[in-house]
């Protein structure tokens, strides 16, 4: 497997960058090919996109009329429940030196789950 510039080229031949999606017109001309009943093994030889590539970007336009990628990067957004805020702040009035990790293992004694803590 060869590079070019920051780009590397695929057992197909064809060249990718690793971690960035595949350009819109090479997604939008698969969908076309697979419109126009052209099998997903052939469309990945002719385009020479990875047949795995190209069943993702398909699957993802079956299921949402979009041949746009997904959202590199970010963070999920953490959720406390109310129950869940109200203990933190029950915990820092008592205790106003406590640390994050100690209200965290008392919340998990009391069985009150953690998510949107860590």
């Amino acid at each position: 497997m060869g590079t070019i510039g920051q780009g590397r080229v695929n057992q197909l031949g064809g060249v990718f960058i690793n971690g960035r999606p595949l350009p819109n017109h090479i997604r939008l001309k698969i969908v076309e090919l697979a419109a126009a009943g052209v099998r997903p093994c052939v469309i990945s030889r002719q385009l020479r996109v990875s047949h795995g590539c190209v069943s993702k970007i398909l699957n993802r336009y079956q299921e949402t009329g979009s041949i746009r990628p997904g959202v590199i990067g970010g963070s999920k957004p953490r959720v406390a429940t109310p129950g869940i805020e109200r203990r933190i702040e029950e915990y820092k009035r008592e205790h106003p030196g406590i640390f994050s990790w100690e209200i965290r293992e008392r919340l998990i004694k009391v069985r009150i789950p953690s998510s949107g803590l860590e």
